[in-house]
C-alpha cells in the first residue's frame, strides 16, 4: 500500500508540473496574440466597413491678385524673401511686404502659409507655389495671408516659361535722333497699327547720337521679352539694357532708319495655350 500511494503522489505531482509548464507557454501566447490582434485592429487590418474615403473638395481660386501676401524668410540663406517676393509679383501675386521673421521663430519644413478663416483657398493658392509648405489657420482676420520661408525651403515650384508678350501688350516710347522732323510720330503711329501700345514720343532724352545705327532697343530688367518682340519689327536695332524696373521699352531711331519691316517679315508669335481657370483643394474633414 504505501508502494501504491507513492506512485499516486508522484502522479499528481508530476500533472501540476505539466499544468504550471501548460500555463507559462499558453499566457505569453495569449498576451502576444490579443496584442498582434490589437495592433491589426489598430492599422485596420480587420476593418471591414464600407466608411468611404475623405476626398479633398477641389474650388476655384481665388485671383491672385485679389488678396494681400507678406513673405517673411526664417530660414539662413540672406534675402530669401526678397527674391521670393519679387518672383510671386511677376506670377501675378499682390505682394505687399517682404522681410525676416522675428527673432526665434524656427521652421524646419519648406514654409508655413499663415491664414485666417476668411483665407483658407488664398493661403492654399500661395501653398500651391512652395513644394513642402504647410498652410495654418492662425485666426488672423480677412484674407491676407503670410508665407514664412523655413530652412527647407529649396525654391518655388517651376513653371514654363512665359509666352512671348503680345504687342497690346507692349509700351513703346519712341524717340528721334536725326535731323528728320516728325519722324517719332510718324515711326510710333505705324507701330501703333501693328497693336502696340505707345507712350512719349519726341526728341531723345539721353540726346543720344546715332550716325551709324538703325535704331536702339532700350530696355529694363523686367522688358528684356518685350525688346526682343519690338525688335522683330526693326531688324538690325541694336539691344541696350538699362536700370529701369518698368517694362516699357524705347525705341531710338537712328540715321539709318527706314521704316518698320514688312509684316510678312516679322516673326509669327506662337499659338498661346488655352487658359484653364486655377483650382485649389480644400483639406480633407470629417463630416
Amino acid at each position: 500500500m504505501a508502494g501504491t500511494n507513492e506512485e499516486s503522489a508522484s502522479r499528481t505531482f508530476r500533472a501540476r508540473q505539466w499544468r504550471r509548464a501548460a500555463i507559462l507557454v499558453t499566457l505569453p501566447g495569449l498576451v502576444l496574440g490579443t496584442g498582434s490582434i490589437a495592433a491589426a485592429f489598430g492599422v485596420g487590418l480587420f476593418d471591414h466597413s464600407d466608411k468611404p474615403a475623405c476626398t479633398p473638395e477641389r474650388v476655384p481660386a481665388p485671383a491672385r491678385s485679389s488678396f494681400q501676401l507678406a513673405v517673411a524668410n526664417a530660414g539662413e540663406t540672406s534675402g530669401e524673401a526678397t527674391s521670393v517676393g519679387r518672383e510671386l509679383t511677376k506670377r501675378g501675386f499682390a505682394v505687399a511686404n517682404v522681410g525676416n521673421a522675428p527673432e526665434g521663430v524656427y521652421i524646419k519644413r519648406a514654409a508655413m502659409v499663415y491664414h485666417g478663416p476668411e483665407g483658407l483657398d488664398q493661403a492654399l493658392l500661395v501653398a500651391s507655389q512652395i513644394p513642402g509648405s504647410r498652410v495654418y489657420n492662425d485666426g488672423r482676420a480677412g484674407t491676407s495671408v503670410e508665407a514664412v520661408l523655413g530652412y527647407g525651403f529649396k525654391g518655388l515650384v517651376k513653371i514654363p516659361p512665359a509666352p512671348p508678350p503680345l504687342t497690346s501688350e507692349i509700351t513703346v516710347n519712341v524717340y528721334n535722333t536725326t535731323w528728320r522732323e516728325g519722324l517719332a510720330s510718324t515711326s510710333a503711329e505705324d507701330l501703333r497699327a501693328r497693336g502696340f501700345a505707345i507712350g512719349t514720343t519726341g526728341n531723345d532724352p539721353v540726346k543720344a547720337f546715332l550716325p551709324n545705327d538703325i535704331a536702339v532697343i532700350r530696355f529694363g530688367s523686367e522688358g528684356l521679352d518685350a525688346a526682343k518682340v519690338l525688335q522683330g519689327h526693326v531688324p538690325g536695332a541694336r539691344m541696350q539694357q538699362d536700370d529701369r524696373t518698368s517694362k516699357d521699352v524705347d525705341l531710338v531711331l537712328g540715321n539709318g532708319y527706314a521704316a518698320l519691316a514688312p509684316l510678312s517679315k516679322v516673326p509669327v508669335p506662337p499659338e498661346r495655350p488655352p487658359l484653364m481657370p486655377e483650382m485649389v483643394a480644400r483639406p480633407c474633414t470629417d463630416r
